[in-house]
């Protein structure tokens, strides 16, 4: 259904007698990708591939000069052998812990999943320095690339490159700004327990040459302290950002204090080499134990426990050679069990509304059997805007 709107925006789009200068009160965008994947693992089984093709419908109306009414929705197809072969694929394609369920699986079977699912359904009212909006949105309080402990709402696995949008939450969110750099944001999501409730105040103000920001308050059973910063060292790039985590007796899902620290460092180099450094330190992440394996991307993530891993670094060099190339090359590393993950990407815009990915992933660690290879996935992706 939500495929034949997307169909029919045409429709939606303003006649031509208006004025050129008076804003259209609906608009109406999104874009529509294929992507396939292939992993191989060198056991029995393998390679495995599945496709995807996936659209998105972005609709936004303001019905008056300060009030805005936003939806979007994700439409996605998966077929070939993953699906088929995985029995828990659609229960986790199908997850959201959020207060609706604004999901459906029009099509459940071995041969596909068609899933969609409404990610963003909010209305703002915006008024002077005042800024409010409830509904699900996207609460985005990181300011790191690969790891964010300061994002109590929106946790997002890194390695989940395909939601460039990220995950929302059903809350209400009120902003005020008492100054072109400072903002006083107040966050409610309510969860259908205690355990999966979050609400929590934000301080962003700027120090010197420095954006700064402390956050408290509660998250899913924790008292949740925070804050982080972002600046230059000189030409060097510079960002930080931890939160702590303190368990409340009868009702956290956790007995223990937890603690995640993030950094990051980013410098432009001549010719446009573009270099990113990034650490993480998370108590939650295991030092031992059983491997984690190399389904890192499909595993669900927190603010408490951003990796699986106590201990992670990330390395991303990036460089433009063309205005329509660009070339990445990352490696993620966690001393446990000497995990480390090579990540290359190729992008080509082939036009203004056209763009082509070709992604690797490619696992490598010490489970206890020796160092090598577990696992690579290749991701061929051809997206169209419109």
């Amino acid at each position: 259904m939500l495929l034949c709107i997307a169909a029919a925006s045409p429709l939606l789009a303003q006649d031509d007698t208006l004025r050129a200068e008076a804003a259209p009160k609906l608009t109406v965008h999104g874009y529509v990708k294929y992507l396939s994947t292939s992993t191989f693992a060198g056991i029995p089984g393998y390679p495995v591939s599945t496709g995807l093709i996936h659209n998105r419908l972005v609709l936004r109306y303001t019905p008056a000069p300060r009030w805005t009414l936003s939806l979007e929705a994700r439409n996605r197809l998966f077929f070939g052998e993953q699906v088929k072969l995985d029995s828990t694929f659609a229960g986790q394609i199908d997850r959201y812990e959020g207060l609706a369920d604004l999901s459906v699986r029009w099509i459940d079977a071995p041969e596909g999943l068609l899933h969609s699912i409404v990610d963003r359904a909010w209305i703002g009212y915006t008024h002077g320095k005042w800024d409010i909006r409830a509904g699900r949105q996207r609460i985005n309080w990181g300011v790191n690339l690969a790891w964010n402990p300061n994002d109590l709402f929106n946790a997002l696995n890194f390695l989940d490159f395909d939601y460039e949008e990220r995950p929302g939450s059903d809350a209400i969110r009120v902003q005020y700004f008492p100054g072109p750099l400072s903002r006083v944001e107040l966050a409610v999501a309510p969860g259908r327990y205690d355990s999966t409730t979050t609400g929590a105040l934000l301080y962003r103000f700027h120090a010197g040459s420095y954006d700064v920001q402390t956050l408290a308050g509660y998250y899913r059973g924790d008292l949740a302290l925070g804050g982080g910063w972002e600046g230059n060292l000189g030409q060097i790039g510079f960002k930080g950002e931890a939160t702590a985590f303190f368990p409340i007796e009868g009702i956290s899902r956790d007995s223990s204090a937890a603690l995640g620290v993030s950094l990051t460092a980013d410098y432009m180099f001549a010719g446009g080499y573009y270099l990113t450094v990034a650490g993480l330190y998370n108590s939650e992440g295991q030092a031992g134990g059983a491997f984690f394996g190399n389904s890192l991307a499909a595993q669900p993530l927190s603010a408490r426990n951003l990796f699986p891993a106590e201990w992670a670094a990330l390395v991303q060099q990036s460089w433009q050679p063309h205005p329509l190339v660009s070339l990445s090359l990352g490696l993620l590393y966690a001393p446990s069990y000497h995990l480390s993950i090579f990540i290359p990407s190729v992008t080509y815009s082939i036009k203004e509304n056209w763009d082509l990915d070709l992604i690797g992933q490619s696992f490598f660690a010490d489970p206890g059997t020796g160092y090598g290879h577990q696992a690579s996935s290749v991701f061929f992706r051809l997206k169209w805007s419109y």
